[in-house]
């Protein structure tokens, strides 16, 4: 008896977990193409293979070298199966990730954090969907947004093979929607072919009155609202370009810090926005010992750094990581030793909080879809200092 209500409960849990959707999300990838999970493949049929990673990621670069042949035994994106590849890290951008597939023979569409991909693969991570243990993590979807939650073997190889073999499966056993079956029990009544249709009236006038002006059919735009602003104060008559297809949009904060700003929303095919701010400071100021310490408390593990300009502030690197080479980073810059950060890690960056929550950091593009969604929303951008990890 205990044992039939164990299955009854187990199938009812599998019941549940079948009725979940794959989340939708639209991304625009490493060639600059924009792309809807439902919109361009789902609704049309096709099966998606979702792979969330990341450049660095150890695991991901082990299984790589075998996903080209799955992807080509598949059709590679013209029969039935796409894959898409989406990084979770905020610091791959675009040519990290060329670079990465070009690295693995990987000619399936994959976005970066520039094509929006940190935000799309947020949808995966938060364990509703299924649990998630970390990159890679697979997701193989079916037309219908019902999916197999990511296959595992113990290594590389065998996850290769659970993967295909789950694809393989999906295709196999997927039973695609029964449509809704016409009545053909009512008949259409004949047409009355009787009855005549009364001649047009051609001495009528058209009654429109053509004296007065059409109306003015107003552009979309985007407006933008917000202020720029370091440790709480207001950065005053800062320029601020924004950069979408190479063409520069020019904006100003007032006195105050704050600026407001109307981008025309009529751009075809956009692509990510830069958004540059001529704001600086020399690169040792305000930084000290101080700072120091709270990386070196952040290392050991007595106290760690929490706040994401904290970790910002002291990857003087800019790896995505805090650790022993950005604190002597840091120490030439207090010692006088070195007068700039490697790897172009700037002396002020520029972070803001989109529409999702989500904060960005302007040292890299930003999705459009992004600077799109803060209209009517308040647009505060705020510095951080490299190597200030005090904040004060």
């Amino acid at each position: 008896m205990r044992r039939i209500i164990f299955l009854f409960l187990l199938l009812s849990l599998s019941d549940l977990f079948a009725q979940k959707k794959a989340r939708d999300f639209t991304v625009t990838t490493t060639d600059k193409k924009q792309l809807s999970l439902y919109g361009d493949y789902l609704n049309k049929g096709k099966f998606v293979v979702l792979k969330i990673m990341f450049v660095d990621c150890p695991p991901c670069n082990e299984i790589a070298p075998y996903l080209s042949p799955i992807y080509k035994k598949y059709g590679s994106g013209k029969d039935k199966v796409e894959f898409i590849e989406l990084s979770n890290k905020y610091w791959d951008t675009d040519p990290a990730m060329i670079g990465y597939k070009i690295k693995y023979d990987l000619p399936f569409p994959a976005a970066s954090n520039d094509g929006g991909s940190v935000e799309a693969s947020m949808m995966y991570e938060d364990n509703y969907l299924g649990p998630y243990y970390g990159t890679p993590t697979f997701v193989i979807i079916n037309p219908d947004g019902t999916f197999d939650w990511d296959p595992k073997g113990n290594n590389a190889f065998e996850t290769s093979v659970k993967l295909d073999t789950s694809i393989a499966r999906a295709i196999r056993y997927y039973v695609p929607p029964t449509p809704t079956p016409t009545d053909t029990t009512k008949t259409v009544p004949p047409t009355d072919t009787t009855k005549t249709v009364p001649p047009t009236d051609t001495t009528k006038t058209n009654p429109k009155d053509t004296t007065k002006n059409p109306p003015i059919v107003k552009p979309d735009t985007i407006k933008l609202n917000g202020s720029l602003s370091f440790k709480a104060n207001g950065l005053g008559l800062v320029s601020i370009k924004f950069n979408i297809n190479g063409v520069d949009y020019p904006a100003s904060t007032v006195i105050g810090g704050n600026f407001n700003f109307t981008l025309p929303d009529t751009i075809k095919n956009p692509g990510p926005v830069s958004i540059n701010i001529a704001y600086n400071q020399d690169i040792g100021s305000d930084v000290s010992t101080i700072d120091l310490v709270l990386i070196q408390k952040h290392i050991l593990g007595v106290q760690s750094l929490t706040s994401f300009k904290q970790l910002i502030a002291a990857d003087a690197n800019s790896d995505g990581e805090v650790n022993v080479v950005d604190l002597l980073e840091i120490k030439k810059v207090i010692l006088g030793l070195s007068d700039k950060f490697p790897n172009n890690t700037p002396s002020v960056q520029f972070i803001f909080q989109n529409a999702n929550n989500i904060i960005r950091n302007l040292k890299y593009s930003i999705p459009y879809t992004d600077l799109k969604a803060m209209t009517d929303i308040p647009f505060n951008i705020e510095v951080v200092k490299t190597g200030d990890v005090n904040l004060n």
